[in-house]
This record gives structure tokens, C-alpha cells and sequence, in this order.
């Protein structure tokens, strides 16, 4: 224990430094202060032993200053250990009001914290107290604004519990732990109906213990709802309002605690009991071999006025685990004490129940739940859960996953599932959850999603197959470099995206380490999409401008691959590593980038709709190429044929070269109408079915390759190729009309003559570039 916590000092006064210890040992005592060390004083008081140390004007130097001074404890052993640092702010004196001889000195508005023991004010607790009182200089005066004191009974039992957890066996003292723990709270109701600081000492030792066991018994599920149902009587919720005050998280850790407890619920010899209290109610079953039953409790609290039910149906029944244990706990006041840390967010006005399941679930997994209708006449009735990591993991009230079945003027009925679409990769927020439009895009999505991995997979084949066949010269090697490439990074980006959704258990807190790692990949892999549909893009603009200029295979390849990975890498790696430390680079209750608290979406956003810009860009000078005026007056034929150009050419750049993701610009702002959110998920959930066939079967070299691999002899193939020229022109060849426009692209007018083999791999290779 260190005292001060924090304190203001001028800089020509002396300055008191305590560090204390429970129980009186032979340690040798230094405190640190910069780079100088200093000895210190010892005093005894009853069990408690102090080390002082004062500093005085000459150990100090410039001012004003801020220091961190330490106390550093040496054993017989000459084993060592450091204190936490006591933060010393020196200052001038100008602008001092408030003067303590035992809280300090600080300026108005200053505001700092001591341990309870170390007040030193008339009525103060013993020295088994803990907590900490928050002063603030108000005019001329320190004023007590907070008092965070733990009564010394619970700070024993705090202490009790931190030496627990860190003992080499917890689990064997665990349930005498809880047993004193329910008995303790009982004897110090009112001090905790007075405390926030003895409240805040009670949530923290559940939390504490419900990290501690795997395995927790009937009775001890017992100790520790007794011990819930007192911290959360009606006489508490203005201790509750006075904790949260200061500490806004308290109400999401209490139900945190309570679900690992239930999560760790181990089925007794026979059928779990029903348990009550006035402030928490407990049902369970068992999931047995054979069990045909379906599972449903059944709450209701008279003196709150608040009923409602839990039901899961046999079949979701039939997907669990054989010896899991499903549970579900109502309180009828935690909607009031959720709200004060909800604060603006959707607030909750019925019985709050919550069912966890002791083995993992397969989603989708749905429950199906009854509340009383306590809303009234107007307004909106939705279904919500609460979201643990919202709000930097302090918790809220969240309506994704859930929908709203019925309403009357009873009941409201509601489910909760979880599903992902694809619109959420460039839209800040997605649709409403349950909505038809959500449900649209989900079965879009994975639909989509499921014929993209196929045809992926098969792009790479065909491309295995043919490669030596279509890849003579540079243009031609580049271009199919960069084909296999976007499929390949297509495939791992869609088969992340997939394994993201899998991540998330229903609507329970994500996987956090598998949630970060899929949203890296699918960042990184749809970024490199993105490169490698740019480096297509710039090539095709490098054959068309500079026809004279041929830079060498090996340079076009290190290029593409710098372009084509390593700026992603870059990226992904730089967004990884300013926003993971805070623990805000997914989204809430979706592995993907986060928006609302570091906008990291943008990562991803900018660089996307910067090459898509880029790629239209290149459209437009593509398209213009090939329809470049002739001498004189277009004939009408001539026009129909230009359109005729203009769609092909559209239809062949779109896919390859990632203009479909413009449409995600739309999505991007909140409130986007759902027509951008259906044209956006369907496109790009197709979008490797679209690079099979515009960029890989449309080929005509790659089609020559797999007739003459499969169908046919060399000699039939030679006699395909004649014919060819005739009734049975391919869409690419030199003689289609085309063609002939593509032909223009790289310079060339309608010329009469065949050019030689390799100009002619350059002409088919850009026409199944673009």
C-alpha cells in the first residue's frame, strides 16, 4: 500500500512518502525518486508496518515537474520487488487555494485519490479498511466528492480472494470460499446498501472467482446466487447509481460473472432444482441421450409485476452436446441497473434473462423467448441482448441477431439468432438484424459466396492446364499472372470471410484472438484483390500508351507482386498495430474492422474506392481508344457496332477490374437505401464466378488450350482452327468484329493482313484483359 496515491506539492516544501505491509518482516527498504535512491524510516503500528520518507527542497529540481517515485522492498533472500508508482506533481504555488497538511495542496478543480486508511480525517476507518476517498479542490477547500470505502469484513474477503486465485489448488477452497462469501454478505447487507465502494468490492470478487473453476457444483451455484440476490435488491439501486457514477462497467462485469458461473454449472445426480429469490430466479436441464423434451423455464416475480419464458426447441436440443447443461437466470431489476450503464443506448423495460449453455453451440442457434408487455401505448418495441463489447468492452444493449415475432397487448415475443452479410465489408453499419432486407443479403451472400469458392477453384485449375499453352509472350505471362493472383487472393479472402462468420457463437462475446486474426486475413486478402485488379489495370494502361516501350518479364513480375501484396501487408499490418493494443480493431459482435470507436474501416475503405476510381479511369481510356472516330460519318451499323463494343468492354473490365465495388461507396453512409446494399452484396458475392468466365473460359487462346488438351487430336484441332475463320468465329478472334476493335486499342487501324504470332498474342491477351 503506498501513500500518496497522487498529491500536488509546491516545489519548496518537503514532501511525505509512506509504503506499508500487513505484517512486520526483515526487509530492507528504498525509496526511488528519478535515478536517486534514498533510505527510508521505519514505524510500526499494531500489524501494520509503514516506511516513511520525506524529501526535502534540494533532492527537487526544475519546476513545475512531474515524478514518479517508488518504494522498493529487498528480502533476507535479497529477493526484490517494486511498488506501484506515486505520482508527485511539483508546482510554483501561483495558483494554489486548497492546503492540507495530510491530503496536499492543488489548485481549483484539482482533483486527486487516497486509500481510505490513509485519509487521516475524523471518523475515518480502521486500518483494515480499503477503497479510496476522491477529493477535489473546491474554492479554498478540498471537498469529499466520492467515497469508495470497503468495510473491513469485505476488504478481507478481497483480499481473501486475490490470495485465492494466485493459491496453487483454488479450486479446492473454492466452494468455502463462496459459502463465506453469501454468509458475509448477509451479515454486511447495510454496508452495502451504503457503500458503493463495499458494492464494487462484491462485484469484483465474483468476477475474480468465476475465472477460477471449470467445474462448479449445485451448492455452490446456490452460495453464489444468494450472494447476487443481495447486491441486487431495490434498496441498493441508489448505491448502484453512485458506483456507476465513477465506474461504469460495474453492471456488465456483475453479468459476465453470473453467466462463466452458469457456463461452469455442473448437471447433480438428479434434475437440477428451480431456485428463487426476490431478486434472481434459476432453471436448468440437463441435455440427456435420447432427451425428446424441449427446454423451457417459466419466470415471474409478483412483487415486480415481471414474468416471461425461455424456450428452445427439441431439434436445436438434438445439436448439443450429450452432457451439456443449458441454464437461464431472470432478474427483474437489473433492466434499472443495466440502464445506468446503457446510458443513451436502447434501454431495457422487462425482465432480463439470460441462457448460456455449458459446451459449445453450433450456430445458427436459436431461442425463442416471452417478456410482459410493459411498454405501453407508442413507440418502437425492439429485442435486444446484451453486448459485452460494445463501448470498449464496458457493455450495451444491442438488436443485431434478434427480431421481434409478435406483440400484443400482454406479451412480446421474440428470437435471437446470428448471421453475417456481406454488405457489412463496406457499409459502417449493417442493416437492421432480422429485417427482410438482412435476411435478403445473408442468403445473397452465402449463396454467392458458395459458387465464388467453387469458381475460383476452377479458375486456378483451368489456368494450371493451360498455362504453358497461353503464356508465350510477356503481355500475355502478365496478364495471367495477375488472373491467378485476384482468384487466389478472391478464394482465401472468401473462404476468411466465411470462417469469420463460423467465429461468432450466437450472439455471446466473440473468440477475441480468432476474430482478430480472421478480420487481418480477410483484410488482407481482399486488399490484395484490390493491388492485383489495379496492377491489371495499370498494365492494360501500359500496353495502350506506351506501345513502343516493352519492360522486361522479371521487372513487370517483381512490380506486380510488390503492388500486389505488399502494399496490402503494409496496410493491414500498420492497422493491426495502432488500433489491437487498444483492443478497438474488430467490430462489435462482428470480426471485421472496427468504425465506430477508431473508424480502422477506412484501412480498408480509402484504398478500395481509390483503385476503383483509378480502374474507371482506365475504363473510360480504354473505351475511348477503341472507339476512336474514323475518317468520316459513322454509318448507323457502324454505331450499333460501337455499343455492341461498349457493353462487351464493360461487361469484361467490370469483374476483373473491380468496378463492381464502387457500388460499396453507397453503403458506406448510414441511412444508404437498401437497393445499393442488394446490387453491392449480389455482384461481389458473385464476382469469382464473373472472373471465371471473363477472365479465364473467355479467353480464346484458353479455350484452343483445353480443346486441344481434351476434345480433340492436333490434326482436328488444326482443322477446328480453319473452320473457325468461317460460320464458327470465336467472340476473341482476329476476325470478329471485336476483335477488330480491340485491335485498335494498341494503335493499330483496320488493317488487312494478319500480323505475326506474337502481335497477335498481344491482341488476344488485352482483349481478355479488359
Amino acid at each position: 500500500m503506498v501513500d500518496p496515491l497522487e498529491a500536488s506539492g509546491l516545489c519548496t516544501d518537503s514532501h511525505h512518502f509512506r509504503c506499508c505491509v500487513e505484517e512486520d518482516e526483515d526487509y530492507k527498504v528504498m525509496f526511488q525518486m528519478e535515478s536517486f535512491f534514498f533510505p527510508a524510516a521505519k514505524e510500526v503500528k499494531g500489524k501494520q508496518v509503514c516506511y516513511k520518507y520525506s524529501s526535502t527542497a534540494k533532492s527537487v529540481s526544475q519546476c513545475p515537474k512531474n515524478l514518479d517515485v517508488f518504494c522498493h522492498f529487498t528480502n533476507a533472500a535479497n529477493t526484490s520487488v517494486r511498488s506501484s508508482p506515486m505520482k508527485l506533481t511539483l508546482v510554483p504555488g501561483e495558483n494554489i487555494t486548497c492546503r492540507d497538511p495530510a491530503i496536499g495542496v492543488g489548485e481549483p478543480g484539482k482533483v486527486i485519490q487516497k486509500l481510505c486508511r490513509f485519509s487521516d480525517i475524523p471518523g475515518s476507518p480502521n486500518s483494515d479498511t480499503g477503497g479510496t476517498v476522491t477529493y477535489k479542490c473546491v474554492g479554498s477547500r478540498w471537498k469529499e466528492e466520492r467515497k469508495g470505502c470497503i468495510s473491513a469484513p469485505i476488504n478481507g474477503l478481497l483480499r481473501l480472494a486475490e490470495a485465492l486465485i494466485k493459491s496453487p489448488s483454488p479450486d479446492q477452497n473454492l466452494p468455502t470460499y463462496l459459502k463465506n462469501l453469501s454468509v458475509s454478505t448477509g451479515s454486511e447487507e447495510q454496508e452495502i446498501r451504503s457503500s458503493p465502494g463495499s458494492l464494487g468490492a462484491i462485484i469484483n470478487i465474483l468476477d475474480l472467482l468465476s475465472t477460477v473453476s471449470s467445474h462448479v457444483n449445485p451448492e455452490m451455484m446456490k452460495d453464489v446466487l444468494a450472494t447476487v440476490n443481495i447486491i441486487l435488491g431495490k434498496s441498493v439501486l441508489k448505491t448502484w447509481e453512485a458506483l456507476q457514477q465513477n465506474q461504469t462497467s460495474q453492471s456488465s462485469q456483475l453479468l459476465h460473472s453470473v453467466e462463466r458461473f452458469s457456463k461452469a454449472l455442473q448437471p447433480g445426480d438428479s434434475t437440477f432444482a428451480f431456485l428463487r429469490h426476490p431478486n434472481v430466479q434459476m432453471g436448468s436441464m440437463a441435455v440427456r441421450p435420447g432427451n425428446a423434451h424441449i427446454y423451457q423455464q417459466n419466470f415471474h416475480f409478483p412483487n415486480a409485476d415481471l414474468w416471461g419464458n425461455v424456450t428452445i426447441g427439441k431439434h436445436q436440443l438434438g445439436n448439443l452436446n450429450p452432457e451439456a447443461l443449458v441454464v437461464t437466470m431472470a432478474f427483474p431489476t437489473l433492466k434499472a441497473i443495466l440502464a445506468l450503464d446503457a446510458q443513451k443506448k436502447p434501454f431495457a423495460n422487462s425482465l432480463v434473462m439470460t441462457t448460456t449453455v455449458s459446451h459449445d453451440i453450433t450456430p445458427p442457434f436459436d431461442i425463442s423467448m416471452t417478456f410482459k408487455n410493459n411498454h405501453g401505448a407508442g413507440g418502437q418495441i425492439m429485442c435486444v441482448f446484451w453486448n459485452f463489447s460494445l463501448s470498449n468492452h464496458t457493455g450495451g444493449w444491442d438488436s443485431r441477431g434478434c427480431r421481434v415475432n409478435s406483440v400484443d397487448r400482454d406479451s412480446v415475443s421474440c428470437t435471437c439468432d446470428h448471421l453475417t452479410s456481406f454488405s457489412i465489408l463496406m457499409s459502417p453499419d449493417s442493416p437492421d438484424r432480422g429485417s427482410l432486407l438482412e435476411i435478403l443479403l445473408d442468403i445473397i451472400s452465402y449463396i454467392g459466396l458458395g459458387f465464388s469458392i467453387l469458381s475460383l477453384a476452377a479458375c486456378l485449375v483451368v489456368e494450371a492446364l493451360v498455362w504453358k499453352s497461353v503464356t508465350k509472350n510477356r503481355t500475355s505471362y502478365t496478364r495471367h499472372v495477375c488472373i491467378v493472383n485476384i482468384a487466389a487472393s478472391l478464394l482465401f479472402a472468401d473462404a476468411w470471410f466465411i470462417v469469420a462468420a463460423a467465429i461468432q457463437e450466437h450472439h455471446y462475446l466473440l473468440n477475441d484472438t480468432a476474430c482478430v486474426s480472421a478480420t487481418f486475413f480477410i483484410h488482407f486478402f481482399y486488399l490484395s484483390v484490390f493491388f492485383w485488379m489495379l496492377t491489371l489495370g495499370l498494365m492494360l494502361f501500359y500496353r495502350l500508351v506506351f506501345i513502343l516501350h516493352d519492360a522486361s518479364k522479371s521487372m513487370q513480375k517483381a512490380v506486380a507482386f510488390s503492388l500486389g501484396y505488399g502494399c496490402p501487408l503494409v496496410i493491414s499490418v500498420i492497422t493491426v498495430a495502432a488500433t489491437q493494443p487498444r483492443e478497438v480493431y474488430t467490430r462489435k459482435n462482428a470480426c471485421w474492422l472496427n468504425w465506430d470507436d477508431t473508424k480502422a474501416l477506412l484501412a480498408f475503405v480509402i484504398p478500395a474506392l481509390i483503385i476503383v476510381v483509378v480502374n474507371m479511369t482506365i475504363t473510360v481510356v480504354v473505351i475511348t481508344k477503341i472507339l476512336r472516330p474514323s475518317i468520316g460519318d459513322k454509318p448507323n451499323k457502324q454505331e450499333k457496332n460501337s455499343l455492341f463494343q461498349i457493353s462487351k468492354s464493360i461487361g469484361v473490365l467490370t469483374p476483373l477490374l473491380g468496378l463492381t465495388w464502387g457500388f460499396g461507396l453507397a453503403t458506406v453512409f448510414q441511412g444508404s437505401s437498401a437497393v445499393f446494399h442488394i446490387i453491392f452484396t449480389l455482384l461481389n458475392a458473385f464476382q469469382g464466378l464473373f472472373i471465371l468466365l471473363f477472365g479465364c473460359l473467355w479467353d480464346q487462346k484458353v479455350q484452343e488450350a483445353l480443346l486441344n488438351k481434351f476434345l480433340l487430336s492436333r490434326r482436328s484441332s488444326q482443322h477446328s482452327k480453319s473452320t473457325s475463320l468461317g460460320s464458327t468465329t470465336p467472340v476473341f478472334s482476329m476476325s470478329s468484329p471485336i476483335s477488330r476493335r480491340f485491335n485498335n486499342l494498341f494503335g493499330k487501324t483496320a488493317a488487312p493482313k494478319v500480323p505475326p504470332d506474337s502481335d497477335r498474342d498481344l491482341v488476344s491477351s488485352g482483349s481478355s484483359a479488359v
